[in-house]
């Protein structure tokens, strides 16, 4: 199968949530009135309930949540995630495959999915400058040479230099590995994977949309954003939101596979937490709070920064964030963007993040 069933939304809107976000706002107002973020960041938080049960659940209130920003690198979660869901397909493709040689298989999966593929993003036919290179994936480019299985079929893989991208895209966030990930997987991928699983909604062009290289290798398909005017890089809170949970849920995204792919996807960024461009919460706020790591564990990160259109020189901060309260062992699913990256900011997001968090566990 070449495109997953939609996924499922696993947020569910919950009072005591929302009241808990609502009280923050208005503690930050006070506490940090210049910095705007309790009126000018969407932000998106959830509590992951039974976690250790088979069908955890996620309670859910958000500020904005639907308005699609420019977010910069946080989009690159999205090549992420369709660089391992072609994986899952390739590997499904190969399972009935007799023969392993490598031109074989990567004549066989053009063949298979490329029609299907720039079909499910329909928009890209039209797109100035964008070519039929530019909008399938590049398979011998992603995948090692496959290799028989004693089983049948063949063994898809990625091989080292595709492996090495991804890796850099995410943990160190770095914009030409990023480049090259999304020109090999290619923006019809991409964008279709997107539209197809319901995290992003072509009639309404919201969701999460990638169609950027980060440096200009293919040019750039943009949507409306608010902070930034047309962006190839933009996303809601809540749509990056569900991404998270699916990640944290995991039966999903590995219904397809016996090897799974969450677990893939949680390991990059849980290193990029712990040794790449860790979370901008970890930045210390005034009152004595040192910013939201006292009492938290932050395990899983991808930020974004980057500039604005306008007002020149202007830049934006974002980030998606798992993390834990150490004392009860909840954990909680965080996404914020549009806040203008200035450290005074930081530390009222970080405020803001925490007094909901707390307020959510019954905490003064």
């Amino acid at each position: 199968m070449l495109f997953p069933d939609p996924f499922p939304d696993l947020l569910t809107r919950d009072a005591g949530m929302a009241a808990a976000l609502t009280a923050a706002q208005a503690l930050t107002a006070t506490a940090f009135p210049a910095a705007g973020v309790h009126v000018n960041c969407p932000l998106s938080v959830a509590a992951v309930q039974n976690p250790t049960g088979t069908s955890p659940s996620f309670a859910y209130a958000g500020f904005r949540d639907t308005e699609m920003h420019f977010s910069g690198s946080l989009l690159k979660m999205a090549a992420m995630l369709a660089g391992f869901e072609l994986r899952q397909s390739a590997a499904d493709f190969a399972t009935s495959a007799g023969d392993c040689t490598g031109s074989v298989v990567f004549t066989g999966l053009q063949s298979a999915f490329d029609t299907d593929i720039v079909a499910s993003a329909p928009r890209f036919r039209t797109e100035p400058g964008i070519t039929q290179p530019m909008r399938v994936p590049k398979y011998p480019t992603i995948f090692d040479t496959p290799q028989a299985l004693a089983s049948g079929g063949c063994l898809m893989a990625f091989n080292p230099a595709f492996t090495a991208h991804m890796q850099g895209m995410i943990v160190p966030s770095d914009n030409n590995q990023a480049s090259a990930t999304i020109q090999a997987l290619g923006y019809s991928w991409i964008n279709g994977l997107l539209a197809r699983a319901g995290l992003f909604d072509p009639n309404t062009n919201q969701g999460i949309w990638l169609a950027g290289t980060f440096t200009g290798a293919f040019p750039a398909v943009r949507v409306p954003s608010v902070n930034d005017g047309p962006s190839a890089q933009a996303t809601t809170t809540i749509d990056m939101t569900r991404l998270l949970a699916l990640l944290i849920e995991g039966a999903t995204l590995d219904a397809r596979s016996v090897d799974g792919i969450a677990g893939d996807m949680r390991d990059l960024l849980a290193e990029a937490q712990s040794v790449g461009d860790a979370s901008f919460l970890t930045t210390g706020a005034r009152q004595g709070i040192d910013g939201l790591g006292a009492g938290f564990t932050l395990t899983h990160s991808k930020i974004g920064l980057g500039p604005l259109n306008s007002p020149a020189g202007s830049t934006v901060a974002s980030e998606a964030t798992v993390l834990s309260h150490d004392a009860s062992g909840q954990q909680f699913l965080v996404c914020w963007q549009n806040l203008l990256n200035l450290n005074d900011r930081h530390n009222a997001m970080a405020f803001l993040v925490r007094r909901t968090l707390l307020n959510f566990l019954g905490i003064p």
